[in-house]
């Protein structure tokens, strides 16, 4: 309007002068004293204008300010009583849903962080404003269930699905609850539930499977885990799982291979390893048991869990070790060379089931009549030792029973140079690997590496030790090494991911953990294809 105006003044104007010089009925005063009298009357015209504009300015700004105080003054509680202090820290002078959304905000922040007790007290506070909030009571649920309150996450979550019956989470969480309060069948109908809400989602079969392990019905838990991988190829859990029923079953083969599906699925799993371990264990093969039990301890995962297996591993040890040994008949001198050969640990999939490196020239020694020696060479297949007839077992590399370091000594001390074997001080440093004593065990495998320098063996056995001693930069050094003389050494691979993560290397440990997985893939396809047909 101001700037209509501005333009419209001085039209109006110059047509009334206009008028006034061409009206034939009027005088003609002087021209000249008319157009001064014009200017003048301009000139006070946008004088005003301005004058205006600057009013109407100070009423806007005024307008303004009183609009503001005017908010404030709404705003403010009417009474110091009517805005308490809040556990959420929520202003209590907001409407009650406001309040309740800030509320249930926090707790999920708080949940988010693993404050479950915090969290517990703002999603109270979220269901004290807003009874019909079934999210709360379904979050508290969680925070009580994780807390370890079975009785009161049952509770929520049954308050929850009251309010919203169709929420397959409430059903599924209500189901993890009632399983660890013991109530397996209760849990069973409510994970029927969940999975009939929800069939995509591999965690309600995971969930179904664990259940029906522990009803005793194997073979509904065979095909959940089926249909969990089938959902999820990629999800090591449902391997595990399955691979927990079929070695109690007795399958212990198909057991096996889901054990190095995890594996290659995430090598940095700890359950994988233990896996493994267990099924070694079931088969009497302590000393590859004894190497899963250590990588899985490396990692620092379950460590109850390992601790058990250990122990159990070197009872039997033990037992092997103090057992009588049989007399036996003097060896022959290519046996003895031949058992004389440095074999592969077991450690990774690549060396269980692939043939191993070339054998480094040893000294070749005399032969053996002494019935501890010829014991001690002896390499039976761990097919024998399997605990469960007419069960085939995966063909491993055959293996020598671990001795200690005195009588290795005294078997060396009767062999000509016996003390420069590279495969004495190979097997002295494994068993004091296994005993955790990794500084004397990086001197024995030393001994090894100086007698015999391409023993890609007791390279990766060294560096596995110093990674023990957190030496990282001296365990890379070592497993590079042996994977120069052994390009298929998985579980160089693996140890020296570990070094390099351990020291910050994440892209370089990823690489090798991708190629140690490779590898152990590899090997698996090779021992499945190797197998011997099945009669119809």
């Amino acid at each position: 309007m101001r700037a209509r105006l501005r333009y419209i003044l001085p039209v109006v104007v110059l047509l009334s002068f206009g008028g006034w010089v061409y009206s034939d009925d009027l005088p003609k005063p002087n021209l000249m004293g008319a157009v001064q009298n014009l200017q003048q009357t301009l000139l006070e015209l946008q004088k005003q204008i301005k004058d205006l504009q600057s009013s109407v300015k100070e009423l806007a700004k005024d307008a303004k300010e009183a609009q503001k105080q005017k908010a404030t003054r709404v705003s403010e509680p009417k009474a110091p009583t009517a805005a308490p202090a809040t556990p959420g820290g929520v202003i209590a002078a907001a409407p009650n849903w406001q309040r309740a959304q800030e509320a249930f905000e926090h707790g999920r922040r708080s949940e988010d962080l693993k404050s479950y007790g915090p969290a517990i007290e703002a999603f109270t506070q979220t269901i004290e404003l807003d009874p019909k909030n079934d999210s709360a009571f379904l979050h508290r649920g969680y925070a009580h269930y994780y807390l370890g309150d079975y009785t009161s996450a049952v509770a929520d979550l049954t308050q929850s699905l009251a309010l919203q019956p169709h929420n397959s989470r409430a059903y599924a969480m209500r189901a993890s609850a009632l399983a660890a309060s013991g109530k397996a069948a209760e849990a069973l109908a409510d994970v029927e539930q969940a999975t009939q809400r929800d069939p995509r989602n591999p965690e309600n079969y995971l969930l179904r499977a664990t259940l029906h392990d522990q009803l005793g019905r194997g073979g509904e838990a065979l095909n959940d885990y089926a249909q969990a991988i089938q959902l999820a190829p990629d999800s090591e859990r449902a391997y595990l799982g399955r691979a927990a029923v079929l070695r109690t079953h007795g399958k212990v083969q198909d057991s096996l291979a889901d054990c190095y599906k995890a594996i290659q699925i995430n090598p940095a799993d700890t359950a994988a390893y233990l896996c493994r371990a267990q099924f070694y264990l079931s088969t009497g093969a302590a000393q590859p048991a004894l190497e899963d039990i250590n990588r899985a301890m490396l990692i620092g995962q379950k460590p109850n869990e390992a601790v058990t297996l250990l122990s159990e591993a070197r009872k039997m040890v033990d037992a092997k070790a103090q057992a009588p040994q049989p007399q036996a008949a003097p060896v022959q001198q290519a046996t003895v060379q031949q058992a004389a050969a440095p074999q592969p640990a077991p450690t990774a999939v690549a060396q269980a089931q692939t043939p191993p490196p070339a054998a480094p020239v040893v000294p070749k020694p005399a032969p053996v009549a002494s019935p501890v020696a010829a014991a001690q060479l002896a390499t039976p297949q761990l097919a024998a030792a399997s605990p469960l007839p007419g069960i085939r077992l995966p063909q491993l590399a055959p293996r020598r029973a671990t001795v200690p370091p005195q009588v290795l000594t005294t078997v060396a001390n009767k062999e000509p140079n016996g003390a420069r074997n590279a495969t004495y001080w190979y097997r002295q440093g494994r068993y004091l690997s296994e005993q955790e004593n990794f500084e004397e065990a990086v001197q024995a495998f030393t001994q090894a590496i100086q007698i015999d320098p391409t023993l890609a063996l007791a390279l990766n056995a060294r560096g596995y030790a110093l990674l023990r001693l957190r030496r990282y930069q001296d365990a890379i050094a070592d497993c590079s090494q042996a994977i120069r003389l052994n390009p298929a050494y998985a579980n160089a691979y693996l140890n020296r991911s570990v070094a390099k993560r351990a020291l910050g290397d994440i892209t370089g440990a990823r690489e090798d953990k991708n190629h140690a997985a490779e590898l152990d893939g590899l090997a698996q396809a090779q021992a499945t294809l190797s197998k011997p047909a099945t009669r119809p």
